[in-house]
């Protein structure tokens, strides 16, 4: 079996499960566009550059999202520092997933 297409990456960052899952079944156009975001974004993951589109995540002060062309995002925390992806989602999925997990807590 080949290695992950994140296995470079993740000497720079972590993964969670599901999101390792949910990047292996993107596009491989859209896996394509994170992997050559990567590199610049291993420089710089929590300020945006002319060319690195990050942000907090609106509402969640302690998430960030990587955007890539096509609208899809990966979502981070900082864990020790390092970059933690939770998710690569759309935007709509993202947001639809959040509101889900607000919804459901007491």
């Amino acid at each position: 079996m080949p290695d992950s297409p994140l296995a470079t990456w993740k000497e720079k960052f972590s993964f969670t499960e599901s999101a390792e899952r949910e990047f292996n079944g993107l596009p491989p156009e859209v896996q394509e566009a994170f992997l050559k975001a990567f590199p610049e974004f291993s420089k710089h993951p929590w300020r945006a550059t002319p060319t690195l589109d990050v942000d907090h995540l609106r509402d969640m002060p302690s998430r960030w999202r990587l955007k890539v062309a096509g609208g899809h995002r990966g979502i981070y925390r900082s864990l020790q520092g390092v970059p933690d992806f939770e998710m690569f989602e759309t935007r709509d999925q993202v947001y639809e997933k959040l509101r889900r997990y607000f919804n459901s807590r007491p």
